[in-house]
């Protein structure tokens, strides 16, 4: 019996080494995966203000090869796992969007207005929406 337990625990710390080996692989990996996903950051960034500049010039030119350009970077962005966040008419979150100003309402903190879009990557706020809410008036 004695000569079994050197190699019962020789077996169990092995196969608790061979685990944490395994453990760090698929952490690794994470770690690669999340890095290639917001290296391109900066790049995407300044991508989104020409965007923006984009689309300011097609809402007062209306023209058809502009907005196929804006709907192909669209497309790529959104490939990247870049989504536009969806603030309108919700209630405010100082997570998704930034106050820039108020108009008098109803319901008090109510987005009402976008002034420049918001952005998720990869469920990542990269850049929070600018908005204007309502506020109660004071009496």
């Amino acid at each position: 019996m004695k000569k079994d337990k050197p190699v019962d625990e020789f077996k169990e710390k092995y196969l608790r080494a061979l685990a944490d080996y395994q453990n760090l692989e698929k952490q690794t990996e994470s770690w690669k995966t999340e890095f290639a996903q917001f290296s391109n950051l900066g790049l995407i960034r300044k991508l989104l203000e020409v965007l923006d500049d984009l689309e300011k010039a097609q809402e007062h030119l209306q023209d058809e090869g502009l907005n196929l350009i804006i709907g192909k970077l669209h497309n790529i962005l959104r490939e990247e796992g870049l989504e536009e966040i969806d603030v309108l008419g919700k209630p405010f979150d100082p997570i998704t969007a930034e106050v820039i100003s108020t108009e008098p309402g109803q319901e008090e903190h109510k987005v009402i207005k976008v002034l420049q879009k918001g952005y998720k990557l990869k469920e990542k706020v990269i850049r929070p929406a600018k908005v204007t809410v309502w506020a109660k008036l004071l009496e």
